[in-house]
């Protein structure tokens, strides 16, 4: 019985052995089949879509985290929100505002210029509502012009009626509002001075200002120095000046606020004035005004070809005859000044002067401007010149060899010599602005009495033409 026993034991074992083994081979498959699926998916979550997985994830935590955060345990009182800890609203943000600049060009004008902006009877209203300010159909080519938009919308425009003023025009819900002010400018005040050596244009190229400042300086001494004939090597000049700048950028000169001039050793001073009436002029230091009746020449930098005498071989006729007159040679087109106030008696043509004007002055005196090559428009029979007004332009018409201004005056119907004629100086400040005039060219005084300093020239010339 015992033997039975231990051989059945024996057999059962047996069999369980082989029961394992042939389990063991039918999970290989499966536990691979598992591994595979597991890195599978490993390798979609990984690589497939790693960022909007882990996204989601961390949003998940965030969330979970901040409600943890936020929400009191169940031991600590409730506490009260911290405004501060809300989020800022932010405010609706300001539409961008534009500036758009431009020069007016030939043949400009308001439609032109806000074609697309505006509808035509808009434009037409512009037009018609900045008439009582300024009409905005005098544009004049070369001036600045700026268009402002608020977003897509044209809110205002600007246009510089000159170098002083500006119009301004604010557009609201289709309203316009219209306004002139004035140009601003960073302003310094220099003080320039010089030694001529071969001419005044080139003193001031010396110095580092532009040939506007040697013409400003000629006009304000014009009446006391003939700049065609008495330049001299050595004069001297200096010149207290308002330099304009816009943003950074010289722009040009403002006022000139007094000067003086040495010309063959003698200084003449100029200083700019306002009275309580408010008329500005030039005065010497002791208040005369600088204004003559009559300036030195109608054209300030040119020279003397022909002067005046009773026998001189015409170059045409070939013959000998009185030359009653000063002949100027310059380049034709050269604009001609009226030397005084007066009537434009004639302005006319004929074969020997060619165009010609003629103006009467008070005191029994009048002058003729001969062989222009056109007329200024103000140029007409009975119109009112002032003095330095341009009334013409140099040319060869009539009996002419080359450009040149035949300058002729008489007094009391008897021609004179212009270059002999004696100007009695203008009457002075009144009594009453004398003390202010005092106070407000002390300060100027000092710095034009300064000694000037010469600049270097190769090779000076001992009169300048």
């Amino acid at each position: 019985m015992t033997r039975k026993r231990r051989n059945t034991h024996r057999r059962q074992s047996n069999i369980f052995r082989q029961h394992s083994k042939k389990s063991s081979r039918a999970a290989l498959p499966f536990l691979a089949f598992l591994g595979i699926l597991i890195i599978g998916g490993a390798i979609a979550f990984n690589f497939l879509a790693p960022e909007e997985i882990q996204s989601s994830i961390d949003y998940s935590a965030m969330g979970v985290a901040a409600r943890h955060d936020v929400q009191p345990s169940e031991n600590a009182e409730a506490q009260p929100l911290d405004p501060r800890d809300l989020p800022v609203a932010e405010a609706p943000r300001e539409p961008e505002i534009t500036r758009m600049t431009g020069i007016i060009k030939n043949g400009d004008t308001p439609s032109s210029l806000l074609e697309g902006c505006m509808a035509l009877p808009e434009i037409y209203n512009l037009c018609n509502e900045s008439k009582s300010v300024y009409p905005l159909n005098n544009l004049r080519a070369g001036q600045p012009w700026t268009m402002i938009y608020s977003g897509d919308a044209l809110v205002g425009l600007e246009y510089e009626i000159d170098s002083e003023e500006r119009l301004v025009v604010s557009m609201t819900d289709g309203e316009f509002e219209f306004r002139r002010e004035a140009i601003p400018y960073e302003i310094e005040t220099k003080t320039v001075s010089g030694v001529i050596e071969s001419s005044l244009f080139g003193a001031i190229g010396q110095a580092g200002e532009s040939d506007e400042l040697g013409i400003r300086l000629a006009n304000v001494f014009a009446y006391d120095v003939d700049f065609t004939r008495d330049l001299r090597q050595g004069d001297s000049f200096k010149a207290i000046i308002l330099k304009r700048y816009r943003e950074g950028s010289f722009v040009g000169y403002g006022p000139l606020v007094a000067a003086s001039f040495t010309n063959q050793g003698q200084t003449f001073y100029a200083y700019s004035y306002t009275d309580k009436g408010g008329n500005s002029a030039y005065y010497d230091q002791n208040g005369r005004p600088l204004r003559k009746a009559f300036l030195k020449s109608p054209l300030p930098f040119t020279r003397i070809s022909s002067g005046y005498t009773m026998s001189r071989m015409h170059p045409i006729l070939k013959y000998r005859r009185p030359h009653q007159g000063i002949d100027y040679a310059a380049p034709a087109g050269t604009p001609i000044s009226t030397v005084a106030d007066g009537i434009v008696a004639q302005a006319d043509s004929n074969g020997s002067q060619g165009k010609f004007v003629r103006v009467i002055h008070s005191n029994g005196y009048e002058t003729i401007y001969n062989h222009m090559s056109k007329f200024a428009q103000v140029s007409k029979k009975g119109a009112r010149v002032k003095q330095g007004q341009v009334i013409g332009f140099v040319g060869s018409t009539g009996y002419a060899t080359g450009p040149h201004l035949d300058f002729r005056m008489r007094q009391n119907g008897k021609l004179v010599n212009p270059l002999k004629l004696k100007v009695m100086p203008a009457d002075p400040i009144a009594k009453k602005e004398m003390p202010n005039f005092k106070a407000t060219i002390a300060a100027w005084k000092s710095q034009l009495e300064e000694p000037v300093q010469a600049a270097s020239l190769s090779q000076p010339t001992s009169t300048v033409q």
